[in-house]
């Protein structure tokens, strides 16, 4: 089989959620029968994790909106020029912002164009005109794909986001974490307003009635897109609450699934969550999870049978929830952590969804 050469395109220097699945998918396709090009600004801070042999290409994708419309034709013609010294086949746009440059280069050129939609927005040129520009467009979940239009929707195909399986991961014996006491509970992400920590906050004030020794973990920061005013009140609403000695503003970590393991329970909350990463990872750390009817998490935990959904933006259910969960007796605790773990072990492996990914280009290549 002759190599074809694949560039993909991603804007952001930091690691979020779109960039960490860019990486496990890298080191997941194929180098036998695909050459791997990456366009990204010289200063990312991730290039280390990427395991694969890919030939970088640093280029800075700036806002479109703030930005000039020169510079925007100058970036979009510097790839039409990358696209033709390395002969690129395919050009995978990565996340929400290199769509933009990508697009048109399904028009000046003869590339195929692939868009992998990470994000949910309201835009009707987002939604409706920018698929027009793409032969392929990979969504995270069905909910990223309903914000398509119809027609958008016709040459979709949704491919969840996976866990790159290839590290062996230490986890907490689940017998030790059961009972483990102060009752452990987690959220992770990034601490932004569309995550609604408030109302998390507002569930374990209803849940701290019940008299339980708990401790909530807030781990993440604003460094990516929160904003401090934010987290200052959610500071102040814990502190109102009386709840400063129980919920830890945890910060970073690089290494969320060991702490996840040491968790009872982890709770994603998110408004319209487009996937939910930090959810997968959880059931891989063996951590039941509880989440928001709301988004492309729900999707997750009813695939695999590793936690309870409950009504968007219910402080109340969400508080019973982690009651139910926390006073499971321990065979049915165990179980749990179990089916979720072997649910996204088989169903979320990176190497099997990159052959999903593989196919597509195959297909289009043909």
């Amino acid at each position: 089989m002759i190599k074809r050469n694949i560039l993909y395109v991603t804007h952001s220097p930091k690691k979020g959620g779109a960039e960490q699945s860019l990486i496990h998918l890298l080191n997941n396709i194929n180098n036998k029968n695909f050459n791997l090009y990456l366009v990204c600004p010289a200063n990312t801070e991730y290039l280390k994790e990427i395991d694969s042999s890919v030939k970088l290409i640093h280029m800075n994708l700036g806002s479109i909106k703030q930005g000039s419309i020169f510079k925007y034709l100058k970036d979009v013609w510097k790839l039409k020029r990358i696209i033709s010294k390395h002969n690129i086949h395919i050009v995978h746009a990565n996340g929400w912002r290199a769509p933009w440059y990508v697009g048109p280069l399904k028009i000046i050129t003869n590339v195929k164009t692939i868009w992998h939609h990470r994000d949910k927005f309201e835009s009707k040129i987002y939604n409706n005109i920018l698929p027009k520009f793409f032969n392929n467009i990979i969504c995270i979940s069905h909910f990223v794909k309903s914000t398509l239009s119809t027609k958008g929707q016709k040459k979709t195909k949704v491919i969840y986001n996976g866990i790159d399986l290839k590290d062996n991961i230490e986890l907490l014996d689940i017998k030790k974490k059961y009972e483990n006491a102060p009752i452990t509970i987690g959220t992770f992400g990034r601490i932004v307003e569309w995550k609604r920590l408030e109302s998390i906050i507002s569930a374990m004030d209803i849940f701290n009635k019940e008299n339980h020794d708990w401790q909530l973990y807030v781990v993440g920061d604003i460094a990516i897109d929160g904003n401090q005013e934010y987290l200052d009140a959610l500071k102040s609403q814990v502190k109102d609450c009386g709840l400063s000695e129980k919920v830890i503003f945890y910060g970073h970590t690089s290494n969320p699934l060991e702490l996840m393991s040491k968790c009872h329970v982890t709770i994603n909350f998110a408004d319209r969550e487009p996937f939910g990463r930090v959810v997968i990872e959880s059931l891989l750390a063996k951590t039941p999870v509880i989440v928001a009817n709301s988004g492309g998490a729900p999707e997750i935990v009813s695939d695999t049978s590793g936690g309870i959904i409950v009504e968007d933006n219910n402080s109340f259910q969400l508080a019973n929830a982690v009651e139910e969960i926390v006073t499971m007796d321990y065979v049915n605790y165990e179980k749990l952590c179990e089916t979720g773990y072997k649910n996204v072990y088989e169903k979320y492996n990176m190497k099997k969804l990159a052959l999903n990914v593989e196919s597509l280009y195959l297909a289009l290549l043909k």
